[in-house]
């Protein structure tokens, strides 16, 4: 009975794709169809945010979070029962039907699918002109989009391991799709990030531009990939290639075209793969015209980004003083020299709420909302002596502009989540601060770690203490990492991240990638009254399972992981 019904719900939903194309399929005076939708630049624009957007929406912020951050150990929640969806979740007590990671796998593909429609339809688009600029626009356009999908499939992979790759053109006959395999998704992945780094420039020269996805950030999310598939303390081919891409991003190293795609064809290959990317035809390039080849260098990005507390406009923020560090993540501090890759918000100004505000519930700050806090224990493990830590607030204590939190006895937070009081929006829910999903000392450290694994210890050790070194102007310390073996060096760049990216939801996939999951976080539960973690099983919880309406309605064909 119950296979009947799953199968009468597929038949059903492919039913309704049908009607869709067949409405579609008709030529209708007065109406845009698929064929004229994406006949302009400007309208593969809006495709584009269309795919831009979901990184803006509640749903997707709302699962970054939980995943990323509650499922560790920087903190504790205040929904850890195990009568609730989130509760459950985070002890790693859920069925396969749990709510969050429904929504979680939802988002994504809702994001790969809207990615998908302008990278499919990218060829529609008529140009009125041969200028350089105009294929210039629209490669812009193709490239973002590939780099959207490559992420929203990045978070799904780490997630879940094999996902489907969904094709570019839904149709009802590819309506159901196995999975692929994690390598064969990572392979997808980098694909679309190797062919976005040639298209995009290192910085756009309009400021309205900023928020787009830039080079850096190809590159950037590119080496994290990488060192994802790399496993620590074996050799392997993909820890040189993010040593390679470290040196070119940070010590200026070259990078040809055919380096970073690891192209090896002929000349008729790239042409074609030139025109793919729209960049204009060697055929109709003037003698003055560049026409790229292999040997075409990318752009350097040396010096574009900086591990200093600077700004946009490359001033000091906040005066340079003590507090420098946490207005990286305030309005003064948007686009600043650090930050690689930012989504950004923009509140309503008339007190509209939700994903119409374009803006997302990112704060656990406020009193009375506060979701997540950490106590002094979690806070002396985190950071022992180092002066981070002095960026956690808690109850009754100052924030840098003067306001007195009450948040709860003995709970603390952290001044990366608050907002200060200039930057706050008139209408209550209303939101218009950015975040940050990729900065500048992630790329060092990747480099760091790459370095130590190929190694060279000492080169790892320098690019770690440049990062260790900014921090020291906080509180003009002294304090740098000391040279050691191996896995000393290896330990000390991980003590580093988990220090400087804490509370910015990443902490539970780090200790997935350097195998430590399950050691870190039984031990955390072990300490917990409520034993939160304990129970996470090694083998089976690095990966989530596949929501189980993605397996009835798949009939079988999508199938579980292991464990569950």
């Amino acid at each position: 009975m119950m296979k009947n019904y799953r199968l009468f719900c597929l038949l059903a939903f492919a039913f309704s794709l049908m009607s869709c194309s067949d409405f579609l399929d008709k030529d209708i005076q007065g109406n845009a169809t698929d064929d004229t939708y994406y006949d302009t630049r400007y309208k593969m624009q809006t495709a584009l945010n269309a795919a831009y957007d979901v990184l803006q929406s509640d749903q997707y912020n709302d699962q970054e979070w939980r995943f990323g951050e509650a499922c560790a150990d920087n903190i504790i929640g205040t929904d850890e029962g195990l009568a609730s969806q989130m509760g459950q979740l985070v002890n790693f007590r859920f069925n396969t039907s749990n709510t969050w990671i429904r929504s979680r796998w939802e988002i994504n593909y809702k994001g790969i699918h809207r990615a998908n429609q302008v990278i499919a339809n990218i060829e529609k688009v008529k140009i009125a002109d041969t200028a350089p600029a105009t294929y210039q626009a629209i490669r812009y356009l193709l490239a973002q989009a590939k780099f959207l999908r490559a992420y929203y499939y990045f978070n799904l992979v780490k997630t879940f391991g094999g996902v489907p790759i969904r094709p570019e053109v839904e149709t009802v006959e590819n309506l159901v799709i196995p999975r692929s395999s994690r390598e064969e998704c990572y392979a997808y992945i980098e694909k679309d990030l190797r062919e976005a780094a040639i298209m995009l420039p290192a910085v756009y020269p309009n400021a309205a531009d900023a928020g787009r996805v830039t080079l850096g950030a190809t590159v950037g999310l590119l080496m994290k990939v990488i060192m994802y598939q790399a496993v620590p303390g074996e050799p392997s081919e993909k820890w040189e290639q993010l040593k390679t891409l470290g040196a070119y991003f940070i010590d200026g190293e070259q990078m040809k075209f055919k380096d970073i795609l690891g192209f090896s064809g002929s000349e008729s290959d790239f042409e074609s793969l030139r025109q793919r990317l729209w960049f204009k035809p060697a055929e109709l390039c003037s003698a003055s015209e560049i026409v790229e080849t292999p040997e075409t260098n990318l752009p350097p990005l040396k010096g574009v980004y900086s591990l200093e507390y600077k700004d946009y406009y490359n001033q000091p923020l906040h005066g340079g003083d003590q507090y420098a560090y946490v207005y990286q993540w305030y309005a003064d501090g948007e686009f600043c020299k650090a930050s690689v890759f930012e989504v950004v918000f923009k509140e309503s100004a008339d007190g509209t709420n939700g994903d119409t505000n374009e803006g997302a519930g990112i704060e656990h700050f406020d009193s009375g909302t506060t979701t997540m806090y950490c106590t002094n224990d979690i806070i002396a493990g985190l950071f022992e002596s180092d002066v981070r830590k002095r960026f956690i607030i808690f109850h009754q204590t100052t924030t840098p502009d003067g306001e007195t939190w009450q948040g709860g006895e003995g709970r603390g937070v952290s001044l990366k989540w608050y907002t200060p009081r200039k930057d706050r929006p008139k209408y209550a829910g209303d939101n218009g601060r950015n975040r940050r999903i990729m900065r500048f000392p992630e790329i060092v450290l990747m480099y760091a770690e790459a370095l130590n694994e190929c190694g060279d210890r000492e080169g790892a050790l320098t690019q770690l203490n440049t990062c260790k070194a900014q921090v020291n102007t906080i509180n003009n310390g002294t304090t740098l990492y000391m040279p050691g073996s191996y896995g000393f060096i290896r330990d000390q760049i991980w003590k580093e991240r988990r220090i400087e990216f804490a509370f910015e939801w990443d902490r539970f996939f780090d200790l997935v990638r350097q195998h430590q999951a399950a050691r870190v976080i039984k031990a955390y539960g072990a300490g917990r009254a409520n034993r939160r973690g304990y129970f996470f099983r090694e083998g089976v919880n690095e990966l989530f399972p596949i929501p189980q309406n993605e397996i009835d309605l798949s009939n079988g064909v999508v199938e579980q992981n292991p464990g569950y």
